[in-house]
């Protein structure tokens, strides 16, 4: 019995962004405290609010996330790539970079939709250029599991679901692992003697693939190659959940693919996504697909606005030394002639020269190559806009006020925070954590 419900889905799904934004900025509160146990509570606490915004997320997605009513009744001009594995490989294909012990050690750095993303999607994405990856779903499922989009069929109904979704798929996607009925896709696709449009994956561990080989190898006509020797790269690069990938030439030749990432760091919330297609790019031209879609969600209204105000409260401090200049200007232009002219003291070449210093071009630079990123949905850019949109009012206006005596305060709070604070970088913030945004981000990765 699938229970869903769409306003539980988005409040979940909001709810736990911020309180991923709020735990994560939190976090760097806690170093500057007095106390050591107070420093090792907040701590505690705001890992605790991180930890608790990646559930919501995950559950909020789990809600939301489309439920198929038969694969049969899909269009019949859309592509699909049909999903087999064994049920009980579900909860491992439903891991997630964010909730790795290492990742979880930096909880201060905001996790990106990348980090939310299951093997099992990362592995739907991967394939995405050949259609919308289907899936039989398992009927003690309460929430459908994030990746392939499933249908719940009875024991009556099942395979003819799955004859029918074979009838019409681009590619079927095979994980090797132990389930009673997996034997019986296995035989029916070698039946079918169409190699080419089938990737085995080798997932969890060495065992798991030796048990497979040893149960079903013999119903493939040129068998399947061993597991290679586990070398230092494939120890430390190795992939996540999906451990390797074997496709095929027509004549049932296997190929075994190793999916490693390239650098230990780099990519590795999307290790499976991206491994894939480089390692089975033969694949990829064979079936004269591209090995990554273009995004097709456009750019939200919100981050335009976004960056536009972010920008505003970046750059704007920069005109502060020609604003003054042309108050001094105005003030000489008004003031008796007793009164010493300020406007003489002004040198146009040193104003000049502090326009093409060195350091302010290369904040020019960094303000321009951030907004460049944050425009085009750079998961990294958004997460430091939303964090800095939350935090840095509060730690500005605490710094500021601490220092300034009471007139001084008055004017800052009512001309410079409420204008370039107060209402851009929290405006931008919420901005950025709406559900048209988050979509929009995750269609680019």
């Amino acid at each position: 019995m699938i229970a869903q419900s769409e306003r539980q889905g988005r409040r979940l799904s909001t709810a736990g962004w911020i309180a991923l934004t709020l735990g994560a900025g939190g976090i760097g509160f806690a170093y500057g405290t007095a106390s050591a146990w107070a420093t090792w509570g907040i701590f505690a606490a705001n890992a605790l609010l991180v930890v608790a915004g990646i559930w919501a997320v995950l559950r909020g997605r789990m809600h939301l996330t489309p439920v198929l009513t038969s694969i049969q009744g899909l269009p019949a001009d859309e592509r699909i790539v049909v999903f087999l594995r064994s049920f009980k490989d579900d909860a491992g294909f439903s891991r997630v970079a964010a909730r790795r012990w290492f990742r979880l050690l930096f909880t201060f750095m905001l996790p990106t939709p990348a980090h939310l993303r299951t093997e099992e999607d990362q592995v739907g994405r991967a394939f995405a250029p050949f259609g919308r990856m289907v899936a039989l779903g398992s009927t003690t499922d309460r929430l459908p599991h994030l990746g392939a989009q499933r249908h719940y069929a009875s024991d009556g109904t099942w395979w003819n679901e799955v004859v029918a979704a074979l009838d019409r798929s681009a590619l079927v996607v095979l994980a090797a692992g132990a389930g009673r009925n997996l034997g019986r896709e296995v035989g029916e696709l070698v039946r079918r003697d169409d190699p080419t449009r089938l990737v085995l994956l080798a997932v969890r561990d060495h065992d798991q693939y030796t048990r497979f080989r040893a149960a079903l190898e013999g119903e493939f006509p040129k068998g399947l190659p061993d597991y290679p020797p586990k070398r230092i790269r494939h120890r430390l690069l190795r992939g996540r959940y999906v451990r390797a990938a074997i496709w095929f030439d027509r004549d049932w030749t296997p190929h075994w693919e190793m999916l490693d990432g390239r650098f230990p760091l780099l990519g590795v919330a999307r290790r499976t996504q991206r491994a894939l297609p480089r390692a089975l790019q033969p694949v990829y031209r064979r079936a004269g697909v591209p090995a990554r879609l273009k995004p097709r969600t456009r750019r939200p209204w919100a981050v335009k606005v976004s960056v536009l105000v972010i920008a505003t409260f970046w750059l704007a401090p920069l005109t502060l030394p020609l604003l003054l200049a042309g108050l001094v200007l105005a003030v000489g232009d008004i003031l008796p002639p007793e009164v010493p002219d300020l406007s003489r003291g002004l040198d146009p070449g040193a104003l000049l020269s502090l326009y093409t210093s060195w350091p302010l071009l290369l904040w020019l630079l960094v303000v321009a190559v951030c907004g460049y990123r944050l425009w085009r949905g750079g998961p990294y850019a958004v997460m430091i806009s939303r964090i800095q949109g939350v935090f840095f009012p509060v730690l500005l206006l605490a710094a500021v006020l601490g220092k300034l005596p009471a007139p001084g305060r008055v004017l800052f709070v009512a001309f410079v925070l409420l204008l370039l604070i107060v209402l851009s970088m929290p405006v931008a913030a919420l901005l950025l954590v709406r559900r048209d945004v988050r979509d929009w981000v995750d269609s680019r990765l």
